[in-house]
C-alpha cells in the first residue's frame, strides 16, 4: 500500500508559488481528535494522512482518491498544523450515527456537502466498517485561496487516527463512499492578487456507469445539506447520464440527524449537463489553483 501512496503523491510536482513553504494555519493547535486525544498529530506528514484515508488495499477505488491535498500538507510548516475542533463539526455529527440500513454493498455514497460535515459522516461510516473512503479535494491551498481548503485539511487530520485504526479491517468489496466539498465552485471568480483554488470534479474522479456495473452497484444516493436543493452544477450532467443509462439516482439531506434518518428519497429526472468548466485554473503540479496576476499595462 505504502507503494502506491508514494506513487500517487509523486505525480504531484509542487507548484513555484510555494516557494518552499506556505505561510498558513491548519486547525487548532492545542484541540483534541475525534477521539479525545492528541494521536492527530501522528498525521501530519502527507504520507501518513494520505495512508489513513486511503481505500482498501488493492482496492479499485485507490486510483479515484485525489491526492492533491494531502501532499499540500509537507509544505506547511508543522508548527501551523492543527486539527478542527469539535465546535467546528455540526452538532449532529459529534455523537455516534448508526449507520444506516439502506447503506448496502450495491449502494454509491456521495456526500456532496460542507467538507467538515462530509468528513465527518464520512468517518463515521467507514469507522463502522460499512464503505471505504474516496476522497475528492482537487486543490491546493493558499493564504489567498479563494476557497479555504486548510479546513478539509483540519477536519482529515482530526479524523485520521479513527480511519487509521478502522482502515485494517476494510476490504475491496466494500462500497466506496465519495467524500466531496459543495463549494468547490466557489462563490466569485478570482481577481489579481487572489488565488484561485476553485475546482470541479471531472472523468478522473468521477467513474463511468460500467465500472460501476462490474462492481455491482446498483444505485446511487447523493447527499447534499438539504435533498430539495439541485446537485452541485458540476455533477448534474454526471448524474443525469447514470440515470439515462439505467441507474437509480436518489436524494438525502445532511442538515439534520432527522434528514439523515428519514433515508433517501428517488430525485426525480434531473436536469440535463449545463456546467462550463471554462474560467477554473488548473495547476501544473497537477489539481487546481494558481495566482491571478495584475492585468498587463502594456499599451500595444
Amino acid at each position: 500500500m505504502i507503494d502506491s501512496i508514494l506513487k500517487l503523491l509523486a505525480r504531484l510536482r509542487l507548484p513555484l508559488w510555494f516557494g518552499g513553504r506556505v505561510d498558513l494555519s491548519v486547525g487548532e493547535l492545542d484541540a483534541l481528535d475525534a477521539g479525545g486525544s492528541l494521536a492527530w498529530r501522528e498525521f501530519v506528514s502527507a504520507e501518513r494522512l494520505f495512508e489513513a484515508w486511503s481505500p482498501a488495499s488493492n482496492s479499485l477505488w485507490e486510483a479515484y482518491h485525489c491526492p492533491t491535498l494531502f501532499a499540500a500538507l509537507d509544505q506547511i510548516p508543522s508548527a501551523k498544523v492543527g486539527v478542527a475542533p469539535e465546535l467546528w463539526i455540526p452538532e449532529w455529527l459529534r455523537v455516534e450515527v448508526p449507520a444506516p440500513s439502506w447503506l448496502d454493498a450495491q449502494t454509491w455514497l456521495i456526500l456532496d456537502g460542507p467538507p467538515l460535515t462530509s468528513i465527518a459522516l464520512a468517518a463515521q461510516l467507514c469507522g463502522q466498517q460499512v464503505c471505504q473512503p474516496v476522497c475528492t479535494f482537487d486543490n491546493w491551498p493558499h493564504p489567498a485561496g479563494l476557497l479555504k481548503s486548510e479546513v478539509a485539511l483540519a477536519g482529515l487530520i482530526r479524523y485520521a487516527p479513527l480511519m487509521a485504526q478502522a482502515r485494517p479491517r476494510w476490504h475491496k468489496g466494500l462500497p466506496p463512499v465519495w467524500i466531496c466539498d459543495s463549494g468547490r465552485l466557489g462563490f466569485r471568480p478570482g481577481k489579481p492578487k487572489d488565488f484561485d483554488n476553485r475546482y470541479y470534479l471531472d472523468d478522473s474522479i468521477l467513474p463511468g456507469i460500467e465500472l460501476l456495473r462490474q462492481h455491482q452497484l446498483q444505485r446511487v444516493v447523493y447527499a447534499t445539506v438539504n435533498r430539495l436543493d439541485p446537485p452541485i452544477a458540476d455533477v448534474v450532467g454526471y448524474l443525469h447520464a447514470l440515470q439515462k443509462q439505467g441507474l437509480p439516482v436518489l436524494r438525502i439531506g445532511l442538515e439534520s440527524r432527522d434528514a439523515w434518518d428519514e433515508g433517501p428519497v428517488p430525485s426525480g429526472d434531473l436536469a440535463p449537463p449545463v456546467f462550463s468548466p471554462s474560467g477554473f485554473f488548473r495547476s501544473t503540479a497537477g489539481g487546481f489553483g494558481s495566482p491571478i496576476p495584475e492585468p498587463s499595462s502594456s499599451s500595444g
